[in-house]
């Protein structure tokens, strides 16, 4: 656990700037949708996956640019840090698409 710790406290401030943009976006679907949980989960997917997670990383490098030392000084390079973060929002977005697949059937 205490391999992964760095990677979790990189994803939960990254998630700290993605997080509004992705409700956000998922509340605007909520009016443009028949099906309103499943509209929410689609624009919240797509939006974590895409833009707010793009627009995380801009806010994170423009705000926190010197903490990628701390992480550097651990071993850990910002393409991985980046990668990591990416291959668990990816993962939460299967498991929301699980979700939608249960909740539609």
């Amino acid at each position: 656990m205490h391999r992964y710790k760095p990677y979790l406290i990189y994803y939960r401030s990254l998630m700290s700037f993605a997080l509004p943009f992705s409700l956000l976006s998922g509340i605007v679907s909520l009016a443009f949708s028949a099906n309103k949980l499943i509209g929410f989960i689609n624009a919240f997917s797509v939006s974590i996956l895409t833009g707010s997670f793009l627009l995380a990383l801009f806010f994170y490098e423009q705000r926190y640019q010197n903490q990628y030392y701390f992480y550097h000084n651990l071993g850990i390079s910002k393409v991985g840090l980046i990668v990591g973060s990416c291959l668990l929002n990816i993962t939460i977005v299967v498991l929301l698409f699980i979700l939608k697949l249960y909740l539609y059937a």
